[in-house]
């Protein structure tokens, strides 16, 4: 009987674990190099200036690469600027990159 209910709590804990794990399949990458997924308009408006410019994406993030081909295409009210609500619905209309 004491094996039995061992072995149901071993079960529960592993369960438990695995749904864990299971729950948060999208989480950041431990080393934070994520070439891959575009980056908050915050962390490239590193000095708070409130816009961006093509100077402020780094080259080697993928996700960038479009906006920085195509920012007058970006920058919809020609200020030669990319503020975030510009930022934010440029990237919200092109297409993630794929591997």
């Amino acid at each position: 009987m004491k094996h039995s209910r061992f072995i149901v709590s071993i079960g529960l804990v592993t369960a438990l674990a695995a749904s864990a794990v299971s729950a948060h399949p999208a989480a950041a990458p431990q080393d934070g190099n994520d070439a891959h997924a575009a980056p908050a308009f915050s962390d490239l408006d590193k000095d708070g200036k409130g816009y961006i410019t093509r100077k402020d994406m780094p080259k080697d993030v993928e996700a960038l690469k479009t906006l920085r081909a195509h920012i007058q295409e970006a920058d919809t009210n020609h200020d030669g600027k990319v503020d975030k609500s510009e930022y934010e619905a440029y990237m919200s209309k092109s297409p993630t990159p794929q591997h």
